[in-house]
C-alpha cells in the first residue's frame, strides 16, 4: 500500500502528512494508519485520520487525539479520526482515497447551557465555529471543529474568561459540559509554555520572533496589531530530544531545527528583540548555511557582542529583569521609579492594567530567571558570526532624534549587505509596549510587505 505523506499547507501551516502518521500508528491499539488533507466544503481543508484496529486493539478517537495532541503540535493533530475495517486499495494494491469515507459532522440533540459559565463557553464555541448556537453536550470537532480552530477557541477562552488553558484540553474535554469543570483548575496554573508557539493568526509567509533574555516570545504578541502576518513565537523551551544548548551558535541550530520540522519550505522572516536579536543572527547565519532565504532580519535594539564580558552576574539585576518581563509580558510599561521593583509592586501594576492575579505566574519567575542567568553568560561568550544579507535595525534612542550610530557600527563587521536603521522614541525596555510599537509598527509592516513583493 502506497504512504500518503506528502506535504500539504493548511491555513498558513506546511505540514507532512507522513510525521502525523507516523505518530497515529504508534498509539496503541491501531493497525495500520493514513492521514489525507479533506476539503469537503470549498476552502475549509481538514487533516483527517483514519486507521484499523490491531488483533487486540481496541481503539477511542477521543482519546487517540487527546494522545496526539501530547506528541504533535496543536496544527497537526485531525479534525477526526475515522475506525474503518480496512483501509480501502485499489486493484493494484494502493491506498484508494476516494473511498475514504468524509466524517460525519453531526451533533447530538441540542441541549441548553445549565450554568453562566457554561453559556459564556458556549457563545465562545459558536462565535469560533460560525454556528447560531452550540449545546452543551455537542462536541467541537463533532462540529466541525479543526485542530487550527482548536487553537483559536482555547485562545478566546483564555482571553475572555482569564484562564490559562492549555490547547491539548480541548482535546481531553470537548465538549462545553466537559470543558467547564476545567476552568477552575485552569486559573491556578501558570500559563503553557510550549518551544514555538503561533502568537497571532495571520496570511502570508510567517514572521519568527525569537525571545529575549527571559526566554519568552510573549511581548511579541502584540505586534499582531500591526502585522497582517502570522507571528511565531520561539521560546526557550527544550523540545523533543534536543539538548541544553552550551552557546548560542547550538541555541540557533536547535531553532533551526524546531522551524524546519514545522516549516520545511520556508522562506524565514526573522525578528529578535534584545539577546533575542543576537539569537536571530545567529540562526539566519545557520538557516543560509542550510539553503534557506531570509527575505527579513530584523533587529530590536540589540548588540551583537553583550557589554561587560566579564562581569559577575547581579542577582538583584536579574530579579529585577524578571520583574520587568512579567511587565512586559502583559503590555505594561516600566515605571521609572527610584525604589527597587517588588513583586508586591508588580502584582499591584497587573492587577491595575490588566485585572490578573499573577500569584500563579510565580512558578514562570523561576524558569525565567533561570533563563535570564543561562543567556547572560551565553551572550558574554558569543562570537558572531556573518550573516550574508540586509539587516534592519529598530534602536532605543530615548528621545534623540539621531540614529545610535554606535549600534549600527557595532553591527558591520557581521553584515556583508546594508543595514538601515530606524531610531525610535522611546527606551530599551519599552520597545515591545503599545506607546513605542505605535511609533515603529507600519514601517515594520510594510518592510515585510516589500520583502515578501514579487
Amino acid at each position: 500500500m502506497g504512504r500518503v505523506d506528502e506535504q500539504v499547507k493548511i491555513r498558513g501551516y506546511r505540514i507532512e502528512l507522513g510525521e502525523i502518521r507516523t505518530a497515529l500508528a504508534n498509539v496503541d491499539g491501531v493497525g495500520q494508519a493514513v492521514v489525507i488533507a479533506r476539503e469537503d466544503h470549498p476552502g475549509d481543508k481538514r487533516l483527517i485520520g483514519y486507521i484499523t484496529q490491531s488483533a487486540s486493539g481496541i481503539v477511542d478517537p477521543v482519546a487517540i487525539r487527546t494522545q496526539l495532541a501530547d506528541r504533535l503540535p496543536a496544527y497537526m493533530v485531525p479534525a477526526a479520526i475515522i475506525v474503518l475495517d480496512a483501509l480501502p486499495l485499489t486493484v493494484n494494491g494502493k491506498l484508494d482515497t476516494r473511498a475514504l469515507p468524509a466524517p460525519d459532522y453531526t451533533h447530538t440533540q441540542y441541549r441548553a447551557p445549565g450554568s453562566p459559565i457554561e453559556e459564556m463557553l458556549a457563545d465562545i464555541y459558536a462565535q469560533t465555529l460560525g454556528l447560531d448556537k452550540v449545546g452543551v453536550d455537542d462536541s467541537f470537532f463533532d462540529l466541525g471543529g479543526d485542530s487550527l480552530s482548536a487553537m483559536r477557541l482555547i485562545a478566546a477562552i483564555n482571553t475572555s474568561l482569564d484562564t490559562n488553558l492549555p490547547v491539548r484540553t480541548i482535546f481531553e474535554a470537548p465538549t462545553v459540559r466537559s470543558l467547564s469543570p476545567r476552568l477552575h483548575t485552569a486559573s491556578a496554573s501558570a500559563p503553557e509554555v510550549i518551544p514555538i508557539q503561533t502568537l497571532t493568526d495571520g496570511i502570508g509567509d510567517p514572521l519568527f520572533c525569537i525571545h529575549p533574555g527571559g526566554g519568552m516570545s510573549w511581548p511579541y504578541q502584540a505586534l499582531g496589531n500591526y502585522l497582517d502576518c502570522p507571528i511565531i513565537g520561539i521560546q526557550q523551551m527544550l523540545q523533543g530530544e534536543e539538548a541544553e544548548p552550551r552557546s548560542i551558535r547550538d541555541m540557533a541550530k536547535n531553532y533551526a531545527d524546531r522551524i524546519q520540522e514545522t516549516y520545511p519550505a520556508g522562506p524565514y522572516n526573522l525578528l529578535g528583540y534584545s539577546f533575542g536579536g543576537i539569537v536571530a543572527h545567529e540562526l539566519a547565519i545557520e538557516l543560509q548555511q542550510r539553503g534557506c532565504t531570509i527575505p527579513s532580519l530584523i533587529i530590536l535594539d540589540a548588540q551583537p557582542i553583550a557589554d561587560g564580558g566579564d562581569e559577575t552576574l547581579d542577582p538583584a539585576a536579574i530579579e529585577k529583569e524578571v520583574l520587568e518581563e512579567v511587565l512586559r509580558f502583559f503590555n505594561i510599561a516600566v515605571p521609572h521609579q527610584d525604589e527597587p521593583l517588588t513583586y508586591e509592586r508588580v502584582g499591584e501594576l497587573v492587577r491595575e492594567h490588566a485585572g490578573v492575579e499573577i500569584t500563579r505566574y510565580k512558578q514562570l519567575l523561576e524558569v525565567i530567571l533561570r533563563n535570564l542567568d543561562t543567556n547572560m553568560t551565553l551572550a558574554q561568550t558569543h562570537e558572531p558570526g556573518v550573516f550574508d544579507g540586509d539587516i534592519t535595525i529598530f534602536s532605543a534612542v530615548g528621545d534623540a532624534s539621531d540614529c545610535n550610530s554606535a549600534l549600527l557600527e557595532s553591527w558591520r563587521p557581521y553584515v556583508t549587505g546594508d543595514i538601515t536603521e530606524h531610531p525610535i522614541d522611546c527606551t530599551h525596555e519599552e520597545m515591545l509596549i503599545t506607546e513605542s510599537l505605535s511609533k515603529y509598527g507600519e514601517k515594520l509592516k510594510h518592510l515585510l510587505l516589500s520583502e515578501s513583493a514579487p
